[in-house]
C-alpha cells in the first residue's frame, strides 16, 4: 500500500498510525500537490482503490459498521475540520482569527460532552481525533486553546504514550510539530457527507500505477444506484413540475404545493447589518428560490415595521416627522434588499389603511370573544411635554439589584440585559426634555393570554414538530412557565389607532400590531389576500427570524389568531436562527463596528459573495461570527479554486476542442459511477433545503464541483483529444467533456438559491435553455450533443490580503479622536471640578454615614476627572488602582485648594456649541458603557472607570447648561430618603 501525502499533514499521520496498529506496512510518497492531505492507494487484484484518510483508517482497522466510531469520524470531517483548518491557517499566518477560535471552542466543548471518547482501544475515532488536534500544540495561542479542555489534553497525552502513536508521531514530526510545511497546501475542507465513511473502487488500472493527485473517496455505489444513474442519463427524466414566476399576483392553486413565506419585519428606523440580513430576509429568500425551483407555488412577502416608539424617537433625533422617517428608511431597506437579490413578491410597509382595517377586525373578534380586558396602569407622565412617556422616552437608573446602570431604558437595561417596568426606574428622566416625570394612572387594554393557553398548547403540540429546535424550545418554555395578560395599547400618537370608546386617544402596542403586518402587506399586494391567509388546508406557511423574535411569533401572534375563532392560516414551519456576530464582538452602528447593508454595497465585493458566505455561516445551531480572513479563505478556496475553476475548465474544453459545441457522449461505467455520486449529493441537497438546513445544502453543491474537478483530473480529456490519439481515445475525451459540461449545467440550477447572479451567468453560458430553470430529481443529460455554448469568463475574483486588511480596518470601529491643543480655560475649569470633587470625597469619608458604594462612585469620578486633566495636558494619568490606596492627605497634595464656585454664576450665558459638544460626548460615552456592560469579558474595574467618566461628563454638561451639578446627586439622596 502507498500513502501519498503532503509532508507532516495530519491526515497522513492518521493513516500512518492506523497502518502501525493494523500491522500493514505502507510506503510513504510525498506529493505537495495533494490538496486533500493524504490518499491511501490499495491494490485489490487488478483494481486500484484510492481512499481518503478517514476512509483509509476505517479500512485498515476494519471498523466499518461500527456506528459510534463512524459518527465521531463523520463529525470530525463535517463539523470540526471546516473550522479547525481555517483556524490553523490564521495561526500559521501570525493573525489568529478570534471568530474562528470562538467557533472552535464551541466544537471542542461539544466533543468533551461526547461519551465515546476513548483512548484505550486505539480505535479509528481516537486516531482521527488525535491526529487532527495534535497540530494545536504547535503555537502558543492554539496550545492555550487546547489547554482550556483538560479532557482533550489528557486524551492526547495518554494516546502519545501508546507505542504505535508515539513512534508514528516521532517519524512524522521528526523536527517537532509545525504548521508551515503543510498548512498552506491544504484546501479548506467542505462538509463531507456520510460518503466519506465508505470505499469506492474508483477505476480499474494496472497495479502500481502512479497517483498524481488526491482522489476523494466517494460513496460505495450499489448496482441499483448505478443502473439508476444510467437510466437518468439515457431516458427522459421526471422533473419536479417547476412553476416559473409569471403573472402577478401569485395566488394559491388547488392541488399544488402552495407555500407562503414571510421574514421578520425589520424596524424602519435603522439600517440592517449582516446579522439582521441572514437572520431573516436572506434565509427566507434562499428557501423561496429553492421552492420555486422545485415547482412550488410560492408567495414571499415582507416589509418595514413602521409604527411605535422607536420611530417617534428616531424622528425627534433627526428633526423629521415619523412619516418622513418611514419614507426615508423604507427606501434604504428596499435598496439594500434589492442589492442582495432578495426576491420578494412584495415588499410593503405597515403604515397603510389595510393595516388599520385588519388590525381593527382582529381586535373586535378578540373583544367579542372575551380575550380583551381593561386595567389601570401606573405610567410616567412628563408635565413639561404634557404626555405620557412610552418606555423608550424614559431613561434612568436600573432598579435591579447589583446593576445601578444610569442610562437604562424604560423597557430594558442595556447594562444587565433585564426587562424593566418604566415606573420602577430610579431617577427617571424624560428623554425629550430631561425633566423628571411623575407617576399617573392610565387605563389600558390587555390581551388575556391565559384564556387562549389551552388552544395554544393544543395547536403547538400538533404543529411545532417541524419548527427549528430553538423555536420549539422557546415556545414550550413560555407556555410551561404560564402565560400572562399582555398590555396591547400605548399612549402614543404614531401607531394604529384603537377603535374602542374611551381608548381612541391611544394606539396599539407594536407587538400586537406588527405581526398583523404580514397579513396587511399581503392585502396591499392582492385584494384576494384571504386565499392565502384564511386557507390553512391549502397553504403551508413558513416564517423566518432570529431567535429573539420567536416568543411573539410562536405564542402571542398565534394566540391572537386562535382567539378570533376564525380559520386563519397559522405558521406551520417557524425557522429561527441564532445570532451572527462580527469578528470577536457585536455589530454596532454607533461605534462603526461591522458591515451594514448600505455599506456592503460600497465594498466592491459582489452581493453573491456576501450571500455565499452568510449562508455558509448561517447560525442554525449556535452563534457564528463574520470574519474577513475567513471570508477571504472561503472565497479563494471554495469559490475560486473549487467551483469557479471547475466551471471554467469544463466549458473551456468545449470551446477549445469542440468549437463551443457540446460533443456526443457515450458514457461507460466509470462515468456512471461519477453520476451516481452526484445523485447522492443532489438527493442530500434536496433533503437539506427542504428541511431548511441551508448550510448543508450549500456544502452539497461544493461537493459536486469537487467531484467534477476530480473527474477531469482523473480522466484527463485534454490529453485524450490530442490529434495523435486514437479514435477511441478521442471519443472518450469527448464523452468526459460532455459529462463535465452537464455537471456545470446542474450547478447552474442548484446554485441559484445561494448565488443567483453567478447561477444566472452559468446558465447564460448555455444560452438559457428552459430545462435549466427546473430542479431535477437526478443528474441527466441537460445538454444534448450539438448544443451551442458561449465563451466562459472567470466567475470569481480573488480577494487579496491588501483588500481584506483595508476592509477589516474600515469596519473595526471608529478611530481615536485626534488630539487637539489644550484650551487653558478648559484646564482651569477641570481643575476647579477636581477641587470640588476632591472636597466632596473628603467630606463623605469623614461623615461616617456614607456607604462604601457611594464613596467608591465619587472616588471613581474624581479619578476620571484627573485622567481627563492629564490627557488634556498630554501627561500620563496615574493608574486607577493606586487611588484606592491613597489616604486623604495624599489627595490634599494632588488637589489644589481653590475657591471654585459650587454652581454657575447667575446669569452666566450658555455656550450652545459647548453644550452640543458635551452632549455628543455624553452620548458616545453612554453607548460605550452599554457595550462594555453587554460584553462578558469586560472587568468590573474597566466598567467602573468608564461609568465614572460618564458621570463626570454629565456634570460638565450640567455646568455648561447652567444647572448646578450638585443637584444631580441631591436627587439621588432625596430618593434614598424616601
Amino acid at each position: 500500500m502507498k500513502l501519498v501525502t503532503v509532508k507532516q499533514d495530519p491526515d497522513g499521520l492518521k493513516v500512518l498510525i492506523a497502518a502501525a496498529i493494523s500491522g500493514n506496512p505502507v510506503t510513504v510518497i510525498e506529493n505537495k500537490n495533494i490538496t486533500s492531505g493524504a490518499i491511501l492507494e490499495v491494490t485489490e487484484g487488478n483494481t486500484v482503490v484510492h481512499l481518503h484518510a478517514n476512509s483509509a483508517v476505517l479500512y485498515l482497522l476494519n471498523n466499518l459498521g461500527n456506528k459510534v466510531v463512524e459518527e465521531l469520524i463523520q463529525w470530525e470531517a463535517s463539523e470540526l475540520k471546516p473550522v479547525l483548518l481555517p483556524y490553523l491557517v490564521s495561526v500559521a499566518s501570525g493573525r489568529e482569527d478570534k471568530a474562528l477560535r470562538s467557533n472552535l471552542q464551541q466544537l471542542l466543548r461539544d466533543l468533551c460532552d461526547c461519551n465515546h471518547i476513548n483512548a484505550q482501544e486505539g480505535n479509528a475515532s481516537s486516531i482521527v481525533l488525535f491526529s487532527s488536534l495534535l497540530p494545536l500544540l504547535s503555537e502558543p495561542c492554539s496550545r492555550s486553546l487546547l489547554e482550556e479542555y483538560p479532557l482533550l489534553s489528557s486524551l492526547i497525552q495518554r494516546l502519545q504514550e501508546i507505542k504505535e502513536f508515539k513512534d508514528s508521531v516521532a517519524v512524522w514530526y521528526e523536527n517537532g510539530i509545525t504548521l508551515k510545511p503543510w498548512i498552506q497546501q491544504r484546501a479548506v475542507p467542505y462538509c463531507q457527507t456520510a460518503s466519506t465513511m465508505s470505499l469506492l473502487k474508483l477505476s480499474s488500472t494496472s497495479p502500481g500505477s502512479p497517483v498524481d493527485q488526491a482522489k476523494p473517496a466517494r460513496a460505495s455505489i450499489t448496482a441499483k444506484q448505478l443502473a439508476s444513474a444510467e437510466s437518468s442519463w439515457l431516458e427522459p427524466l421526471k422533473y419536479y413540475s417547476s412553476k416559473l414566476r409569471g403573472k402577478s399576483p401569485v395566488l394559491p392553486v388547488v392541488g399544488e404545493n402552495n407555500v407562503m413565506i414571510t421574514s421578520a419585519l425589520p424596524y424602519v428606523n435603522n439600517v440592517p447589518h449582516l446579522g439582521n440580513i441572514i437572520g431573516c430576509v436572506l434565509s427566507g429568500d434562499c428557501f423561496a428560490r429553492f421552492c420555486r425551483l422545485r415547482g412550488d407555488n410560492v408567495l414571499y412577502v415582507c416589509g418595514t415595521d413602521e409604527y411605535g416608539t422607536a420611530t417617534e424617537t428616531k424622528a425627534i433625533a433627526e428633526g423629521l416627522t415619523p412619516q418622513q422617517i418611514c419614507d426615508k428608511y423604507h427606501a434604504i431597506h428596499s435598496k439594500v434588499y434589492e442589492w442582495f437579490n432578495i426576491t420578494f413578491d412584495y415588499f410593503g410597509r405597515t403604515t397603510t389603511e389595510a393595516q388599520t382595517n385588519i388590525c381593527h377586525d382582529i381586535f373586535w373578534d378578540l373583544h367579542k370573544n372575551g380575550l380583551i380586558s381593561q386595567d389601570s396602569v401606573q405610567q410616567l407622565y412628563c408635565g413639561k411635554c404634557e404626555r405620557f412617556l412610552a418606555d423608550r422616552f424614559v431613561e434612568g437608573t436600573c432598579p435591579h439589584l447589583g446593576c445601578g446602570y444610569e442610562d437604562a431604558r424604560g423597557d430594558q437595561c442595556d447594562g444587565c440585559g433585564k426587562l424593566i417596568n418604566a415606573v420602577e426606574l430610579s431617577h427617571p428622566r424624560c428623554k425629550l426634555c430631561s425633566n423628571p416625570p411623575s407617576i399617573k394612572s392610565s387605563n389600558h387594554l390587555f390581551l388575556d393570554l391565559p384564556k387562549a393557553e389551552e388552544d395554544l398548547s393544543n395547536w403547538l403540540s400538533s404543529t411545532s414538530n417541524e419548527w427549528s429546535s430553538n423555536a420549539k424550545v422557546i415556545a414550550e418554555t413560555w407556555v410551561r412557565d404560564g402565560l400572562k395578560s399582555r398590555c396591547i395599547t400605548r399612549d402614543l400618537k404614531w401607531g394604529t389607532p384603537v377603535p374602542l370608546d374611551g381608548f381612541k386617544e391611544k394606539v396599539f402596542y407594536v407587538w400586537f400590531d406588527a405581526p398583523i403586518g404580514y397579513i396587511s402587506i399581503t392585502a396591499s399586494y392582492t385584494n384576494e389576500w384571504e386565499k392565502w391567509w384564511k386557507n390553512p388546508d391549502q397553504v403551508k406557511y413558513y416564517e423566518f427570524m432570529a431567535k429573539d423574535n420567536v416568543p411573539f411569533h410562536s405564542v402571542v401572534f398565534p394566540s391572537m389568531l386562535l382567539g378570533t375563532k376564525r380559520n386563519w392560516t397559522k405558521v406551520s414551519n417557524l425557522m429561527a436562527t441564532e445570532y451572527l456576530n462580527y469578528e470577536d464582538g457585536k455589530f454596532s452602528k454607533s461605534r462603526g463596528v461591522g458591515v451594514f447593508g448600505d455599506q456592503a454595497i460600497d465594498t466592491g465585493i459582489p452581493s453573491d459573495i456576501f450571500r455565499f458566505y452568510l449562508l455558509y455561516l448561517r447560525p442554525e445551531a449556535h452563534d457564528t461570527a463574520f470574519s474577513w480572513i475567513d471570508l477571504q479563505t472561503k472565497n479563494n478556496s471554495e469559490l475560486l479554486n473549487n467551483l469557479g475553476n471547475f466551471v471554467h475548465r469544463a466549458l473551456s474544453f468545449v470551446l477549445k476542442f469542440f468549437g463551443g459545441i457540446v460533443p456526443e457522449a457515450n458514457p461507460k461505467e466509470a462515468d456512471y459511477q461519477v453520476m451516481a455520486s452526484i445523485n447522492l449529493e443532489l438527493e442530500a441537497y434536496i433533503a437539506d433545503l427542504s428541511a431548511n438546513r441551508q448550510r448543508d445544502g450549500l456544502r452539497c453543491i461544493l461537493s459536486i464541483t469537487r467531484i467534477g474537478n476530480q473527474y477531469i483530473q482523473e480522466q484527463e480529456p485534454y490529453k485524450l483529444i490530442k490529434p495523435d490519439r486514437s479514435t477511441e481515445d478521442k471519443e472518450r475525451g469527448a464523452t468526459v467533456t460532455a459529462v463535465a459540461a452537464n455537471i456545470v449545467a446542474l450547478v447552474g440550477i442548484i446554485l441559484d438559491p445561494y448565488m443567483p447572479d453567478t447561477a444566472k451567468q452559468i446558465r447564460t453560458y448555455f444560452n438559457n435553455p428552459p430545462i435549466l430553470e427546473h430542479l431535477p430529481s437526478a443528474f441527466t443529460c441537460f445538454l444534448p450533443s450539438g448544443h451551442k455554448i458561449q465563451e466562459p469568463k472567470p466567475l470569481i475574483t480573488q480577494l487579496n490580503d491588501e483588500t481584506v486588511k483595508k476592509l477589516s480596518e474600515q469596519f473595526s470601529g471608529q478611530p481615536a479622536m485626534p488630539k487637539r491643543e489644550a484650551d487653558p480655560n478648559e484646564i482651569v475649569k477641570l481643575e476647579a471640578q477636581i477641587t470640588e470633587q476632591g472636597n466632596k470625597v473628603r467630606q463623605l469619608k469623614s461623615s461616617g454615614t456614607a456607604g462604601k458604594d457611594v464613596i467608591a462612585t465619587e472616588v471613581a469620578m474624581l479619578i476620571s476627572l484627573k485622567g481627563q486633566l492629564a490627557a488634556m495636558k498630554g501627561e500620563e494619568p496615574a493608574p486607577a488602582g493606586k487611588e484606592k490606596k491613597k489616604k486623604s492627605n495624599d489627595v490634599k497634595k494632588t488637589v489644589q485648594n481653590t475657591d471654585a464656585p459650587q454652581k454657575p454664576a447667575e446669569g452666566t450665558p450658555v455656550d450652545q456649541a459647548e453644550v452640543e459638544r458635551l452632549q455628543t460626548l455624553v452620548t458616545e460615552q453612554a453607548n460605550h458603557v452599554r457595550e462594555l456592560k453587554g460584553n462578558p469579558a469586560s472587568s468590573k474595574e474597566a466598567i467602573a472607570t468608564e461609568v465614572a467618566k460618564l458621570l463626570a461628563l454629565k456634570q460638565q454638561l450640567a455646568t455648561a447648561q447652567g444647572i448646578d451639578p450638585t443637584t444631580l446627586n441631591a436627587k439621588d439622596k432625596k430618593k434614598k430618603k424616601k
